[in-house]
């Protein structure tokens, strides 16, 4: 199965200036909102109408993209409510702002349309970025490589983009340990035949690795080469709110950390004035000594390892 997620404007320009590589929040099938092929109808199928959303109708267009449903997404059904009453009838974690209804459909009077939530992660390797225009057309516009390579534009875009140095965190997304018993950020490329792998020091390349971005190296490798392919899941609490960490940096003062926040209460999140990104994606700073504290789980494909049959 495709899914098919609408890119808020602001999201689309980091994905093509800053070679941003994330996403979260609600996906719904592809294959369910076909009919919408405007704006306005991508508005109504995607729920996209809520308190200071960044979709209008009268948008000259809505990126979406769009990516298969693999068991590493670790997909959740959207079910709670946009009141406490309706969660606890249907006993869902998402407690969010109208057109949610927290039945698991998008609010569509005239489709039926499941709608899934998607925890923050990198961009899945191969996913497409399409623009759908007021005038009903699509136009293609790139797909993410991988960690390693990022956006790859359509050619007339790809010629106009400056790349920037870019971090890749290892918090989100593959990660693969070789044969040489390192573990490396990483992706699973050509239908999971092959895993392409990430370095971000200049001895990359004194050791052989290619430069695919600026500063970034890559190393591909048959799969039958990877001893353990799985995501991290690093979880703690601040100020009473539960997070995944997604990033670190050091700052002046010392480490800092970045998460999305994943109790799933719009009114807590809110009222602790989060950064809103997306329709229930909130996100916090966090003080870099809570990973000392944090719950680290590894998370790994269902199938894992599924070598190629010699």
């Amino acid at each position: 199965m495709i899914l098919q997620k609408a890119v808020t404007p602001q999201m689309s320009a980091a994905y093509h200036d800053h070679d941003h590589d994330r996403v979260a929040g609600f996906v719904v099938p592809w294959g369910a909102v076909g009919h919408a092929r405007t704006p306005r109808e991508l508005i109504v199928a995607h729920g996209l109408d809520f308190p200071g959303t960044p979709f209008s109708a009268d948008m000259p267009h809505i990126d979406v993209l769009r990516f298969e449903a693999t068991p590493n997404l670790l997909l959740e059904k959207a079910t709670g409510g946009p009141d406490r009453a309706t969660q606890a009838v249907t006993g869902g974690p998402f407690l969010d702002r109208p057109p949610f209804r927290g039945d698991g459909f998008v609010a569509d009077p005239d489709h039926v349309i499941p709608l899934s939530w998607l925890p923050h992660r990198r961009v899945p390797a191969g996913a497409e970025l399409h623009r759908i225009s007021s005038d009903g057309t699509s136009t293609y516009l790139a797909y993410f490589h991988s960690a390693a390579w990022g956006w790859i534009y359509a050619d007339g875009i790809e010629e106009l983009r400056e790349r920037q140095p870019r971090l890749v965190s290892r918090f989100v997304g593959g990660l693969a340990r070789w044969d040489d018993g390192q573990v490396y950020i990483a992706d699973l490329i050509d239908g999971g035949a092959r895993a392409i792998a990430v370095r971000q020091d200049e001895q990359a390349e004194v050791d052989g690795w290619t430069p695919t971005t600026p500063m970034v190296w890559s190393r591909t490798v048959d799969v039958a080469d990877v001893q353990e392919y799985f995501e991290l899941d690093v979880r703690t609490r601040w100020n009473g709110l539960g997070y995944r960490v997604t990033d670190e940096y050091p700052t002046a003062t010392g480490l800092q950390l970045s998460g999305t926040y994943t109790d799933h209460d719009a009114d807590l999140a809110e009222g602790l004035q989060l950064v809103k990104i997306d329709a229930a994606v909130y996100e916090g700073e966090l003080p870099g000594h809570l990973l000392e504290e944090a719950t680290i789980r590894q998370t790994q494909l269902p199938e894992w390892p599924a070598l190629p049959t010699p």
